[in-house]
């Protein structure tokens, strides 16, 4: 079978020498039909069944990557035939000899192949016909065996024949261990190792004991000025709980290997200790990183949400139950080395079901799964949890402790799965995070030297911790498969597929590709970016090219980066570049139903950039908004006004509508002031005044010089205007406030009045009502009332 079998596994590259496809097709058929045969016997045993399943996930493996590595070659003979170009036509001139030739030479190999490919493909699809036939008779099996009524442990006779097994195996381990102490050679070694044996084990514990309380101490439950944070408590878990694994852990494998090595126990007892000392190592691991993690006595450093009593029953459950499970193991492990009978091995089932399905009751009590307000979490999990629980016994007690075993052992290794995937999604969050923190190497190189604002940083870590979790929970999922029966080759062949491809209908997926592609986008990206700091920073800055067009070009040197990381992503994921043409097709349909606002405005900003209308840093006035362009992106613009709020104006719009762009060719700006004066003033001094005052700021421009207007005659003023020009458009607001001070000031000086203004006012009243107003108007004035007098009706 070795022999037949050896050329299925093949590696990725064929080495020199090995058979062609054709061959090793004809070889993997010849498997299949004895794998057949083999199947239609039907007496084969598990083992030999998951033999069988394992080899066929092999040979189903190896048949698809010899297809795929065929599949290059395949092409290059189609392109080879399309650079010899069509064959001529009737009618036409025939070929010259040595074309016709390669084109038929290349024809044959091409038919080969392709026949060679396709044949690959029927052993795939052979294979997991098998497979499924295999599968199925396992199934049935399993649940045969499972379903199997056996010998009920309500049985009194049970129970003897249980106790009665038990007790001929210790009398028969005792006489065995009697006659190997009685013997030279093991009186030897022991005398040899009586006082080196107990000194190297005392010296251990001496030097190893406070070496555990130093690393507690120090990498323990610490004393801190504040509550620590989730990161801290799990980082103190995990070493509080590595260093109470190590140390017993160590101990026990130092005496198992002192003992074996020395060879001081007999082959049955080594059959006894082995899979003991195996099961105290898993005990210690899994009591310390429990108690580590619940935390009894430190709520500070608790992981999980419990008051102090459930962290402290649940930890007394964990540790029972590991014990449960380690005793477990070992009497099975015993069990199927003595050959035990069904009487016994359905007795210790039935007690380790019962074991298990009482602590689980204990642990899934309201009380212990109680929040401070007093309300109880989960209630439906636990509820069919319950029944699941109360099903082990039950199923136990007529007879069907196989069932019973099956359904205690999974489930409980089913919630430590859960936990224990829950453990690693935090760790791994706890693993970005602090990657990405300031403190650290990769944090500091994103927020320095590639200027990653923090958002950014929270966005990645977003994306990260997603990938991380995602990543984990397949991880789990896989092993939860595994846990409940599926086989390794079959999730290998899983694996395989999804990782190097599947079909989904005529589009092949792969996702390594998909992940190497990806890969090569955030590189293209990390790349741009450094670029664009680059010229941002160390290029530009020394030429003479203005703030606006240096933003320009980061901002084109973005766009260009971002689409061919994106046209290398679709090109690494496999995808055929010349097929954007029908997306781009569909694209035009979304454009058309409601997507044409969007590419408006990103063809509008590219126009901004290109013909730069305006600029980074300009001052514009578009309706009713104005303010300072911050930043041009692909959709619209952003516009700082004068009181800090950011305006986002559509691209479009600043193409489609007038915009006033106040320092488009350079900062000059013009201040205008109107001033008025009294009728009777002097216009002439009125205007050197002004003169005086506008020439005389330092910072008025003389060239254009300022300029003073008598602007028109008013309702009640002369109007004149103040002209004046400055270099920097952004100092307009202060420069009219000197001037208005400076001119206020002057006027004061030289006795110019500013007028207030005049208005004639028409009262239209009757005689009657005139009447009364001269006859109150020419009353004589009353004299003043004593006080508390009230006036009188007259008055």
């Amino acid at each position: 079978m070795a022999a037949v079998f050896a050329p299925v596994c093949v590696p990725a590259q064929e080495p020199a020498g090995e058979k062609p496809l054709a061959a090793r097709v004809k070889d993997w058929h010849a498997l299949l039909d004895r794998y057949e045969k083999t199947l239609a016997k039907g007496d084969l045993d598990d083992d030999r069944l998951v033999e069988i399943r394992t080899e066929l996930a092999s040979l189903r493996l190896a048949a698809r990557s010899a297809a795929d590595l065929a599949q290059p070659l395949v092409q290059s003979a189609r392109d080879e035939l399309a650079a010899l170009g069509p064959p001529p036509g009737e009618g036409e001139p025939p070929e010259a000899a040595g074309v016709a030739a390669k084109r038929k030479a290349i024809a044959e190999r091409l038919t080969n192949m392709e026949g060679s490919m396709k044949e690959a493909g029927l052993v795939i699809t052979r294979a997991d016909g098998l497979t499924e036939r295999l599968q199925a008779l396992r199934r049935s099996r399993f649940t045969e065996r499972v379903l199997t009524r056996g010998p009920s442990p309500l049985s009194p006779s049970v129970w003897r024949k249980g106790f009665q097994e038990m007790a001929e195996a210790a009398a028969a381990l005792h006489q065995d261990f009697t006659a190997w102490l009685a013997g030279d050679a093991a009186a030897a070694k022991l005398d040899q190792m009586r006082w080196q044996l107990p000194i190297a084990v005392l010296t251990a514990v001496l030097i190893a004991w406070p070496l555990r309380l130093w690393f507690i101490r120090r990498f323990g439950y610490v004393e801190l000025a504040a509550e620590p944070t989730y990161g801290q408590r799990l980082r103190t878990a995990l070493v509080t709980g590595i260093i109470r694994t190590l140390i017993p852990s160590a101990a026990v494998l130092a005496l198992y290997l002192g003992f074996t090595a020395g060879d001081l126990v007999s082959d049955r007892v080594q059959n006894i200790v082995e899979p003991l000392a195996a099961m105290l190592v898993m005990f210690f691991f899994v009591v310390a990183f429990c108690r580590a993690a619940l935390a009894p006595g430190e709520p500070l450093w608790r992981l999980v949400a419990l008051g102090d009593h459930g962290a402290k029953v649940i930890a007394r459950i964990v540790t029972a139950m590991t014990a449960v499970f380690a005793i477990d193991a070992v009497v099975n492990a015993w069990g199927k080395r003595f050959e035990w009978s069904v009487e016994l091995m359905a007795l210790h089932n039935f007690v380790t079901g019962l074991s298990i399905a009482l602590l689980l009751l204990v642990i899934l009590r309201r009380r212990i799964w109680e929040s401070e307000a007093g309300t109880a979490r989960w209630p439906g999990l636990r509820y069919a949890l319950t029944l699941l629980v109360y099903a082990i016994p039950i199923a136990a007690l007529p007879g069907y402790v196989v069932l019973s075993r099956l359904l205690a052992i999974q489930l409980v290794l089913s919630i430590g799965l859960y936990v224990l995937v829950t453990v690693l999604a935090k760790i791994g969050d706890e693993f970005v995070n602090h990657t990405l923190s300031e403190h650290a190497i990769v944090g500091r190189h994103l927020r320095s030297n590639l200027e990653v604002s923090p958002e950014g940083i929270d966005a990645l870590s977003f994306w990260l911790t997603g990938l991380v979790r995602l990543s984990i929970g397949l991880a789990g999922i896989l092993a939860l498969l595994v846990l409940w029966g599926a086989g390794g080759s079959d999730l290998s062949a899983w694996l395989y597929e999804a990782v190097f491809g599947f079909k989904i209908g005529n589009i092949t997926v792969s996702l390594a590709d998909l992940a190497f592609g990806l890969l090569m986008f955030g590189g293209m990206l990390v790349l741009t970016r450094f670029v664009q700091r680059t010229l941002e920073h160390r290029i530009l800055p020394r030429t003479r090219i203005d703030p606006g067009l240096q933003h320009s070009i980061r901002t084109a040197v973005g766009y260009l980066g971002f689409t061919l990381a994106l046209i290398t992503l679709i090109s690494a994921a496999g995808f055929d570049v010349s097929q954007l043409a029908i997306i781009a097709g569909a694209l035009s349909v979304g454009i058309g139903m409601g997507l044409q606002n969007v590419v408006n405005n990103f063809v509008s900003g590219l126009i901004l950039l290109a013909e730069r209308p305006i600029k980074v840093g300009d001052w514009i006035v578009v309706g009713e908004t104005q303010g300072y362009v911050k930043k041009i992106s692909v959709r619209a613009t952003e516009v700082l006004t004068f009181d800090s709020a950011s305006v986002f104006i559509p691209n479009s719009e600043l193409i489609a509508h007038p915009v006033t762009n106040r320092t488009y060719a350079d900062k000059v700006g013009r201040i205008v002031i109107p001033v008025s004066f009294t009728y009777g003033t002097d216009a002439r001094k009125v205007c050197e005044t002004l003169m005086q005052v506008a020439t005389a700021h330092p910072k008025v421009l003389r060239h254009p010089g300022p300029f003073v207007f008598f602007k028109e005659f008013g309702p009640s003023s002369m109007n004149f205007e103040v002209i004046a020009f400055v270099a920097d458009v952004d100092t307009m607001k202060s420069m009219t406030s000197e001037l208005c001070i400076e001119i206020d000031a002057a006027c004061r000086r030289e006795g110019l009045s500013m007028p207030y203004p005049q208005r004639d006012v028409h009262l239209d009243f009757d005689q009657e009502q005139l009447a009364r107003l001269l006859a109150r108007l020419g009353t004589p004035q009353l004299s003043p009332a004593a006080p508390g007098a009230l006036p009188s009706d007259g008055a």
